[in-house]
């Protein structure tokens, strides 16, 4: 079948036609096994997207880094992982899941045990690129690993909506997984964890996972992947470095620029080629397009979440890193409850109705957190946390389905690249355009808030200086009373422009919900079977 037929092919409505190919013998009980290996390596992916947040004061004191080579820990991450998911996903649609899968999760376990072993914040970063690449690949090649065991459309559905739980659990909990490893056993421990779990993952998958073979007749395009690659690099770089040089600045408008010209040149010659590596026709397809919005929308506001409160709650309100990921707890909790019934309603109703209800209840929970004080206890953030969680993980699981589902079961690789990359970018946007409004909005209240410190002018410019930055403010060596003045109003600045910029992200996701709901299809494909690409 040609390239063009593929793409007339009519649509099938959900939950009619044709299942895997083992039928509807296939159940959740007979996936068991092989969803629990692929399951635990997105865990591990995802957890190290966030889990490395509440350690970063503990770096920086070891390692001697500055506030921007902290950042760069989580970016040098971001960046490879947001470049080579979609790469990752074609080339195991070509060469096999299951060998792909495996080359994934030992470079994670060797790339982790490098990071621990970090001597300086250089091998550090170089490290954690690798994990990223790493992890790019794992991501949607776990996913399509789930949709090759076959099943009727629920029992794919309800496993799909046990990946992205899981996911979604390894991204809200690693505050809290963390905080306990940082606390009794030191930064590196986040990364240990890893090695023996990873280890334990690549032998169980040799053992149990025997679908995943390639299509070794279809051309790789790999012109499309360069050009795919270098243009999110450019974006995720310039999008990453905006706030320290600049938005306006050269350096930025440049490699903005640089990504314009390359993702343009993607575009155009994914439109010539006879084998792209991401048709551009699936995005005329309204149900590939607003999940991968939807994704894209929720993740910018979770991120930004995730990474801002950590540094606020340890920085300013003293907590150790073990306080702080309690504090993340009703998140995680509520992200634990929300993958099952995600997966049940997705699999019962279709993905319209609960991608859009996930992105109004996160914007419901983020709005309610810009009601809270930041100095408040436990139980105020409690609400907005069980929202924010249930909201992501309602939202994931459909829009997963959705972008599988729009595509042919033979390219679920690229499928469940794209719809990653999407939420990956959204991630990297909600750190640096939120991060943005916050630092712009901390700086311009700072000074005022200060005013009234008892200072010479030259020790107040330099706290002032200091703070803005980002850096943590040495007040180690100042008496009790002097350390609460400069500490407690800084803290109300940052607090009320953390607030500011979740504002931003609850907006951004009420009008995903909207766009969801009056522009998605009610009808959509048959997951991994019916789909234009």
């Amino acid at each position: 079948m040609t390239e063009a037929e593929r793409l007339r092919r009519p649509r099938v409505p959900e939950g009619v036609g044709a299942v895997g190919a083992a039928g509807d013998t296939v159940t959740l009980r007979s996936m068991a096994p092989v969803l629990v290996i692929l399951c635990t390596g997105l865990f591990m992916v995802w957890l190290d997207t966030t889990i490395v947040n509440v350690a970063l004061p503990d770096i920086q004191d070891s390692l001697g880094t500055t506030f921007t080579g902290l950042q760069w820990v989580v970016n040098a991450y971001t960046l490879t992982f947001a470049c080579l998911m979609l790469v990752a996903g074609d080339i195991g649609d070509v060469f096999g899941h299951k060998r792909v899968f495996l080359v994934g999760i030992l470079g994670f376990t060797a790339a982790s045990a490098l990071c621990a072993v970090a001597p300086d914040i250089g091998f550090l970063l170089a490290a954690r690129g690798l994990q990223g690449a790493c992890g790019a690949v794992i991501m949607p090649i776990s996913l399509s690993l789930i949709t090759a065991q076959g099943g009727t459309p629920r029992v794919r559905a309800a496993a799909v909506g046990i990946w992205s739980g899981v996911g979604s659990l390894g991204l809200a909990g690693g505050p809290l997984v963390g905080g306990l490893l940082v606390t009794h056993f030191g930064w590196a421990s986040v990364f240990w964890v890893n090695v023996p779990i990873g280890l334990l993952a690549a032998l169980a998958a040799l053992r149990f996972i025997t679908t995943g073979r390639g299509h070794a007749g279809r051309r790789i395009d790999t012109t499309g992947m360069v050009l795919f690659s270098a243009g999110v690099g450019s974006l995720t770089l310039g999008l990453i470095q905006a706030d320290d040089w600049g938005w306006t600045s050269a350096a930025v408008l440049g490699v903005l620029a640089l990504a314009a010209v390359l993702l343009a040149g993607f575009a155009g010659w994914e439109l010539r080629t006879r084998a792209p590596v991401l048709p551009m026709t699936l995005f005329r397809d309204r149900a590939f397009t607003l999940p991968n919005l939807a994704g894209m929308v929720t993740f910018f506001g979770m991120f930004g979440v995730l990474l801002f409160l950590s540094v606020h709650f340890q920085s300013f309100e003293g907590l150790s890193a073990y306080d702080t990921g309690l504090r993340f707890l009703p998140l995680t909790a509520a992200t634990a409850v929300a993958a099952p019934v995600a997966g049940w309603v997705t699999g019962r109703y279709g993905a319209r109705l609960p991608l859009a209800a996930g992105c109004a209840v996160s914007a419901l929970g983020l709005l309610a957190l810009t009601r809270v004080p930041m100095d408040d206890g436990f139980l105020e953030y409690t609400g907005p946390f069980v929202l924010i969680g249930f909201g992501t993980t309602l939202a994931v699981t459909p829009g997963t389905i959705a972008v599988l589902a729009a595509v042919m079961e033979n390219r679920a690789g690229m499928g469940a690249g794209a719809v990653q990359t999407s939420r990956q970018i959204g991630g990297v946007l909600g750190v640096a355009v939120l991060g943005t409004v916050v630092i712009q909005h901390f700086r311009d209240k700072l000074p005022g808030a200060l005013a009234h410190l008892a200072l010479p002018d030259g020790e107040r410019a330099r706290v002032v200086e200091r703070l803005s930055s980002g850096g943590r403010p040495d007040v180690s060596g100042l008496p009790p009373a002097a350390r609460t003045a400069i500490l407690e109003p800084a803290g109300r600045a940052l607090a009320d422009s953390i607030q500011t910029a979740i504002g931003v992200a609850a907006v951004c996701n009420l009008v995903a919900a909207v766009l969801v709901l009056v522009a998605m299809p009610r009808q959509a494909h048959t997951p991994g079977k019916g789909g234009t690409a």
